[in-house]
């Protein structure tokens, strides 16, 4: 990308075309499973297991294209890549809304997994190729909210759609398509890809070391307590707590408000520390499983967890996005990409297993479980500073 290219995106017109594309990939392609799932499983007549292996089924291609996205970046462009993303989340929900069997809505589940695994981490590289140092940090910070905003917008979509779980998808996927236009209109037209010399080599050394350890283990733990509640939320609080579907939708719609608040985590990192930032995300997320599993049947408290795990989960993201472009500064896209990949590995292995146990134990045991975990990440927490310099820790 020339200097003059690099530096005539605005940072406003890019978080909003990254907030939009991950919010239509994360917050509907991915997340929006979780929304509709008590319709789905009613409609199918699925076990808890079963719902957890076609939750399960977006985060494995999530996996696959999040290692793919690093590399077909440096080669293709990001913009390439960012447009695969929204055409995967587009198609995908396509799939997912038209579906008559289990097995087709497992396949659209699929593509649409996909998405969320190729539009993030080529943010990474633009906005450190486009942005001064000085505004990278908040930009990256409020394109990771963009999961909240998805599932701001898709929680009333659901709640318009009723029992028509498909009239959902379907609306969903219009949204992804007309996110991935704007972005699409605002990414740099030139040619992104690095040039000979500028490339590292992405050998399996330099992702996995002493400066990343805690980074790539921490982002692995933070999905599987996570997937707890994207995933069995809504089920909880009607199976176990009796509140209505809508009630329960507008439950995970103030997750998806309250998650916005991620965009001020670069602040809340300069001002406590990167340390204290997520020692206190993790233990409020903690916190918000721990009120949902225990007291399901109480919408101010349903209400309370909501606030605490949107502005929790996504304050812990957007620590380990602005730690992932200082510890992988040189080929920041790739970096991302490891750290995505290991989220995705706990959102993946996550489901299945909870709603086996779930199954057995019951929804509260899974939910309590998600709380120590999250706990325990605390020790994992980044040292040091993490503003806008690209030094690494």
């Amino acid at each position: 990308m020339s200097v003059h290219a690099a530096r005539s995106t605005r940072p406003l017109m890019l978080a909003s075309a990254g907030i939009g594309v991950v919010g239509a990939s994360f917050g509907m392609a991915r997340y929006g499973f979780g929304l509709l799932a008590p319709d789905i499983r009613a409609s199918f007549g699925l076990t808890n297991g079963t719902i957890g292996l076609l939750a399960a089924a977006s985060y494995i291609t999530y996996v696959i294209a999040s290692i793919a996205a690093g590399v077909l970046t440096v080669r293709l462009g990001a913009r390439t890549i960012v447009a695969a993303g929204g055409f995967c989340a587009v198609s995908g929900m396509v799939i997912a809304g038209t579906a008559a069997t289990p097995g087709q809505l497992f396949a659209g589940l699929l593509v649409a997994g996909a998405s969320a695994g190729l539009v993030l981490p080529p943010f990474s590289d633009v906005v450190s190729g486009s942005l001064a140092p000085d505004r990278r940090a908040r930009v990256l910070a409020a394109i990771s909210s963009g999961t909240g905003w998805g599932v701001a917008l898709a929680a009333p979509i659901a709640l318009l759609a009723g029992e028509s779980w498909r009239t959902a998808w379907l609306l969903f996927a219009v949204a992804a398509a007309l996110a991935t236009g704007w972005a699409l209109a605002v990414l740099p037209a030139a040619d992104t890809r690095a040039g000979p010399g500028m490339t590292v080599r992405l050998r399996p050394g330099w992702f996995v070391c002493p400066r990343s350890g805690p980074l790539l283990v921490g982002a692995l733990l933070v999905g599987v307590a996570s997937s707890t509640y994207w995933t069995f939320a809504v089920e909880h609080l009607q199976s176990q707590g009796g509140l209505s579907t809508a009630s329960s939708r507008i439950v995970l719609a103030v997750v998806g408000v309250a998650s916005i608040l991620g965009t001020a985590s670069a602040d809340a990192v300069r001002h406590l520390g990167a340390r204290a930032a997520f020692v206190l995300a993790a233990v409020a997320e903690a916190l918000s499983l721990a009120l949902l599993g225990l007291v399901p049947g109480t919408l101010a408290v349903a209400l309370s967890s909501a606030v605490l795990f949107g502005a929790a989960y996504n304050t812990v993201v957007a620590v380990q996005v602005l730690w992932s472009a200082q510890v992988f500064a040189d080929r920041p896209s790739a970096g991302l990409a490891a750290v995505t990949v290991m989220g995705a590995l706990g959102l993946l292995t996550g489901p299945p297993i909870l709603g086996a146990v779930a199954d057995r134990t019951g929804l509260a045991t899974i939910f309590a479980a998600g709380a120590v975990l999250l706990v325990l990440t605390t020790v994992l927490a980044p040292r040091g500073h993490l503003g806008d310099r690209t030094r690494r820790s």
